[in-house]
């Protein structure tokens, strides 16, 4: 699938980088996934032969009716049990060279959360805000989402002290975690924000944060607080990257104001549409051409009954794989740091519901060679530097649902060093005239699965059906 169809000089067997100049690879874990510890254990091993390196977790507090209403951050939600259980597999984690991050609601929880003081809640004397957000549903109409939890007032100090003295000293202290994910960032109070980051990393130097901070809105808006605050990571909106101009430009910008810190591209998350969805999208363009995410899921499983890959017929099943290859070559090199979704690799169709999936949905996936290529990717983005770092991003191409051709990027870092990376999901070869900024390097090398080969840059190739091709110079 890789291309490798140009004269080559030498070709040398592709070596990694020191771990310490490679990119996070983080792995979104649901934890619902999972009937016991040792299932999910056994499940992060297999994450790390795939090539992950973090192991995000979604919120493992005593739940409400969701994870991300918190009943009580003092008690670890029913698949941990304790403490001791949960830090025993942190410990075993953090033996197989993974990071343990959590993912903690800072900005809401239930309205009658242990421990937490009434007045830590925002409005209470009025029966507090419940947090939620705008969105779009199915029809396209502009609406307002209630999450079921309550807004609090991170600006107060005595919460602030609590989040960091009864969540977040002692799972570093006790229980190996070494990374944090706050969750709606974009919604806390700048100031407890800061403090919350600064009086961590004073007291713990290698903890590091990752701040979310996605949205529709111009990206620099929902991460400025973070910025400030001095979180060490954040996501970039590429996702969503299906042809407009605003989101690249988002990008840049979020690049430029933050000084180049390390962003994640998201090939999925518990958030989206899981890959296998959007990959079958692509061979359904006609008919749900115009449709959002949300009007996409209910057309699939709501009207037409699909709930597993394995309900379609075996050619549609490769077709999907295939497409699910090049979506995933085009986010691995894209930034220094690459998410994916829990079940991603096994084609999960169905997106992830933090509030009713189970393990049985989790044994919906299907076997396939994708993990190979997954893990081929990665072994490709570890090996050279400008697969792990930030640059200017200039997409070309058909990135629509509904185009079938060439899509892809040039990436150019600060000091010079430049990739290009293209897929061609058509059943057709294409040929491809390089960008400029590459043919201008003259010189470069074509990254194969299985080797590194010195290569004079071509003015164009011809790029084979279903093929990658990722060039650095």
């Amino acid at each position: 699938m890789f291309f490798n169809q140009v004269t080559t000089k030498a070709t040398n067997p592709a070596k990694a980088l020191p771990s310490d100049k490679r990119g996070k690879i983080y792995a979104d874990v649901p934890l619902n996934y999972f009937n016991n510890v040792e299932d999910l254990k056994n499940y992060v091993v297999e994450l790390k032969k795939l090539g992950v390196n973090v192991l995000l977790i979604l919120p493992h507090f005593k739940p409400s009716f969701s994870p991300y209403v918190v009943a009580d951050y003092e008690q670890p939600c029913s698949l941990f049990g304790s403490w001791e259980k949960f830090a025993e597999f942190t410990k075993f984690v953090e033996e197989l060279g993974i990071d343990r991050m959590i993912d903690i609601p800072f900005n809401h929880a239930d309205w009658n959360c242990a421990h937490l003081q009434r007045e830590w809640y925002k409005e209470y004397k009025t029966n507090g805000i419940e947090a939620g957000a705008d969105d779009e549903d199915a029809d396209g109409n502009r609406i307002h989402v209630n999450w079921g939890a309550f807004i609090l007032d991170n600006s107060i100090k005595e919460l602030q002290d609590y989040w960091l003295e009864k969540v977040i000293y002692p799972h570093i202290e006790k229980r190996h975690v070494n990374a944090i994910r706050i969750d709606a960032a974009w919604g806390l109070d700048p100031n407890g924000l800061k403090r919350i980051v600064q009086e961590t990393k004073k007291r713990y130097p290698k903890v590091w944060f990752l701040t979310e901070n996605l949205g529709m809105a111009p990206l620099i808006k929902l991460a400025k607080s973070g910025i400030e605050a001095g979180a060490d990571r954040f996501f970039n909106n590429m996702y969503w990257y299906n042809g407009g101009l605003y989101v690249p430009t988002d990008v840049y910008t979020l690049y430029k104001r933050s000084n180049g810190v390390p962003t994640s591209t998201i090939y999925s998350s518990h958030d989206t549409l899981m890959p296998a969805m959007k990959a079958y999208s692509r061979l359904r363009s006609k008919d749900i051409k115009g449709m959002n995410n949300k009007a996409i899921v209910r057309q699939f499983v709501q009207y037409e009954n699909k709930h597993s890959v394995n309900q379609f017929d075996e050619p549609t099943q490769k077709e999907v794989i295939a497409q699910m290859k090049l979506d995933f070559a085009i986010s691995a090199f894209m930034s220094t740091d690459l998410m994916f979704v829990a079940g991603s690799e096994k084609a999960l169709f169905e997106s992830n519901n933090v509030c009713s999936s189970n393990p049985e949905d989790f044994k919906k996936g299907i076997e396939s060679d994708l993990p190979n290529f997954m893990q081929d990717c990665l072994n490709i983005k570890a090996s050279a530097e400008i697969f792990n770092c930030e640059g200017v991003i200039i997409p070309f191409g058909l990135w629509k649902l509904d185009q079938a051709g060439v899509r892809g990027f040039v990436k150019t870092a600060k000091n010079g060093k430049q990739a290009f990376v293209a897929v061609n999901n058509s059943d057709d070869t294409i040929s491809v005239k390089l960008p400029k900024r590459i043919r201008k390097a003259q010189k470069g090398y074509l990254h194969t699965a299985a080797d590194i080969a010195e290569i004079d840059i071509p003015e164009s190739i011809n790029l084979p059906a279903l093929s990658v091709v990722v060039i650095s110079c």
